[in-house]
């Protein structure tokens, strides 16, 4: 069997892709029976033809030369963001041909109504690249795990922020400097936002939810926070209390509904998720009755990226990608009603009954502490007070922070990190 596909987008992971199905094409063919044709490629930029001369394949400008084109069969998006990219997919799609993308941000956004038009139009999309690049998460989850219920998903979904924060932790440097080398070594764009603020991570979180639990949620109901407040300070304590911090995004069932959230958190250092490296990628996903899985593998990058593209090229020629029914009436929790532990640091001078008025303020909300460390005074006015409570709710900490944070002894915004027991 042959299937003709064209490419759109000729960034990092479209030239790789193109070196990928070039060198392993015999591969695929001996293993499947599919052979796989490029018959086009494309790009906006007409400096990209040099890789329509370097692979012998007809270059355009012009996003529709593939899409109308009759002979091809699979369309494969590697352009990102929202528009034009939803415009080419829908196209597609109507014009009686699967799609292969890797555009996270597009389906978190759109995933639903771009899988109803395929349903309608008997076709497939393939989209096991957008989240977790090389890993094959998707297809582990909608295929491996089909005779599986979901309980808990917690993830380290982008490598950038991983790397940071592994830097911090490894070097004790601070968050601006362990950002610079990573933007110098091409592990982070010079313009972050997306990834340290972790709207990179609450992209891939909406994929996954659809995939665990049938639903897509809308992306303004979910809590969001990244890591450029944290500090080595917090690095520092949270090893001393046998944590350490990553940027996680959690995926939970529970009676009342999803909680579903992104945001540094303390995990204990003897967890695997803990000892994640660099820009690694790892997905710890609990479920009955396979019991505890543990997915780990290069989350981002050109060349890694493009196994996950060959395979769905391969799953859409052979229909083998599942739709997976929209569940209606699950609700979505606020955070504000999170019950969990917390992680405090508080910045106060350091003199008697500072620490009482803190304590004071924590119990009128109904917060227990249950372990302190007041530091020892140095050349600062300022002291850390680090406390770690028992579950309390979200709404509750929240409101007595604010009110410590007015105290004249405090040198505000104190530091909260939510804990999670894994």
């Amino acid at each position: 069997m042959v299937k003709k596909v064209g490419i759109i987008g000729l960034g990092t992971v479209g030239e790789a892709t193109l070196e990928s199905i070039k060198r392993y094409c015999l591969l695929v063919e001996k293993r499947t029976s599919l052979k796989i044709k490029v018959e086009k490629i494309c790009d906006i930029c007409p400096e990209k033809k040099k890789l329509g001369d370097l692979f012998s394949l007809p270059f355009t400008t012009d996003p529709y030369e593939i899409i109308n084109d009759p002979h091809i069969d699979i369309v494969v998006e590697l352009i990102g963001g929202i528009n034009p990219a939803k415009e080419y997919l829908i196209h597609s799609l109507k014009k009686g041909k699967d799609v292969v993308t890797a555009n996270k941000a597009l389906l978190a956004a759109w995933g639903e109504q771009l899988f109803e038009v395929a349903g309608k139009y008997k076709r497939a999309i393939g989209c096991e690249a957008s989240v977790g690049g090389a890993i094959p998460l998707i297809k582990s989850i909608s295929q491996g795990l089909v005779g599986c219920e979901v309980e808990k998903l917690y993830g380290i979904l982008n490598g950038t922020t991983n790397y940071i924060l592994y830097k911090m932790h490894k070097e004790g440097t601070t968050f601006s400097l362990a950002l610079k080398q990573a933007q110098e070594k091409g592990f982070a764009e010079k313009k972050p936002d997306l990834d340290i603020e972790g709207k990179d991570t609450l992209h891939k979180l909406c994929i996954l939810t659809y995939l665990c639990f049938g639903v897509w949620p809308p992306l303004k109901s979910l809590y969001v926070e990244g890591i450029s407040q944290i500090s080595p300070l917090d690095i520092t304590y949270a090893e001393e209390l046998n944590y350490r911090i990553k940027l996680l995004a959690v995926a939970k069932r529970e009676k009342d509904g999803l909680d579903l959230r992104v945001h540094p958190t303390l995990i204990n250092k003897d967890h695997p998720l803990a000892e994640v490296p660099l820009v690694f990628n790892a997905i710890w996903v609990e479920a009955e009755p396979s019991g505890e899985l543990l997915f780990f593998g290069k989350g981002a990058g050109g060349t890694p990226t493009s196994s996950a593209i060959i395979s769905d090229i391969v799953s859409v020629s052979f229909n083998n990608v599942r739709f997976i029914p929209t569940q209606e009436k699950i609700a979505i929790k606020s955070i504000n009603d999170l019950r969990t532990r917390y992680y405090i640091r508080f910045m106060a001078v350091d003199k008697p009954g500072v620490l009482a008025e803190i304590s004071k303020i924590l119990a009128s909300y109904n917060i227990s502490i249950a372990s302190v460390t007041q530091k020892e005074r140095g050349k600062e006015r300022f002291v850390p007070i680090v406390m770690i409570t028992h579950e309390a709710k979200e709404a509750d900490l929240k409101k007595a922070v604010v009110k410590i944070d007015k105290l004249p002894v405090i040198k505000p915004p104190s530091q909260l990190i939510r804990i999670e027991s894994l």
